[in-house]
């Protein structure tokens, strides 16, 4: 017998590894989809302009908007082709650190970014809003864009929905440049989508012309109508997910060898005094952390931890 050379990634219990929707799509967009599969899969999907539209609609934002094959292709046209010196907070999403970049903590102050971006010649400030995988929310975004209208601030909003049952207002600006991943909050993350977006055609229309007519595949296309058709459902996951993961960190919170970080996401990052040894994230490869620092994804079934933790983690 063959062995199998790929190894899926499946649903569990007890995983605090993977930033999941556990409550979306819904079984009954799953069997849609299904019922319509070999269609999907045998004709095109529309075009990079129509998709588009759909997504302004399903996120309700009225930008200069581009659909993409999940936030990494974005991250890296957008820093390859943009960007000479970019500020980056820390620790962030891997993928924000590929090109030439100073490093910054994620917390830091509003004056802190701005001496950084005056002392280091910059074009571009990079932040993960809320943060990845801190959870920590900043509300100056808008207010420092303002200051610097010649400096590009790349924003990474793909845990924007986690921060409050009503999601806050987008930063405005025309040197703003918006990033988002479709995967964590829809549950979409095998499917790869996501979006940039901005008030700046010129840059969008540049972008653009660095991405294939067809980047979104027939699949993709068709969850992203499903979503539009349960709005209600999806709302209904979100707000489950938030109230969760504040029930899941109170409930860490009571395990005095681990200090507990807040957040605004649907993850919980950790300094533990012990090595974990499960299904968890360990940050080691995150700039600026070491091997006591955890990421828990949210996952309902967290009261399962205690089993983990009464231990220490030993």
């Amino acid at each position: 017998m063959q062995k199998e050379l790929v190894q899926h990634m499946v649903d569990g219990s007890e995983d605090f590894y993977f930033m999941i929707n556990p409550y979306f799509p819904t079984l009954e967009m799953i069997d849609e989809l299904n019922q319509n599969m070999i269609h999907l899969i045998r004709y095109y999907p529309s075009n990079q302009k129509t998709i588009s539209e759909k997504i302004k609609r399903l996120e309700n934002i009225n930008l200069p908007l581009i659909a993409v094959n999940g936030s990494c292709e974005a991250i890296r046209i957008f820093l390859q082709n943009y960007s000479k010196k970019a500020l980056v907070t820390v620790p962030n999403f891997n993928e924000w650190e590929i090109t030439n970049h100073i490093p910054i903590r994620y917390d830091a102050t509003q004056e802190e970014i701005k001496q950084a971006i005056s002392q280091n010649n910059v074009d571009t400030v990079c932040i993960c809003n809320p943060n990845n995988p801190a959870g920590h929310y900043r509300e100056d975004i808008e207010e420092m864009a303002t200051q610097f209208p010649n400096i590009n601030f790349a924003i990474d909003i793909s845990f924007i929905d986690f921060v409050d049952k009503k999601i806050p207002a987008l930063p405005q600006g025309k040197n703003i440049v918006l990033f988002k991943s479709l995967g964590k909050n829809y549950g979409f993350c095998g499917i790869r989508l996501g979006y940039i977006a901005s008030e700046n055609r010129k840059l969008i229309d540049d972008m653009v012309k660095k991405i294939p007519i067809w980047n979104i595949n027939s699949v993709a296309e068709f969850l992203i109508d499903l979503a539009i058709k349960n709005r209600g459902e999806y709302e209904e996951s979100r707000i489950k997910i938030i109230e969760g993961t504040q029930n899941m960190y109170q409930f860490l919170k009571k395990f005095d060898f681990l200090k507990v970080f807040p957040t605004k996401a649907n993850f919980i990052m950790v300094k533990s005094e012990k090595p974990l040894n499960f299904r968890v994230k360990c940050c080691d490869n995150k700039t600026g952390l070491d091997r006591t620092y955890y990421r828990f994804a949210y996952n309902p079934n967290f009261e399962l931890l205690e089993k983990f933790l009464k231990n220490k983690g030993d």
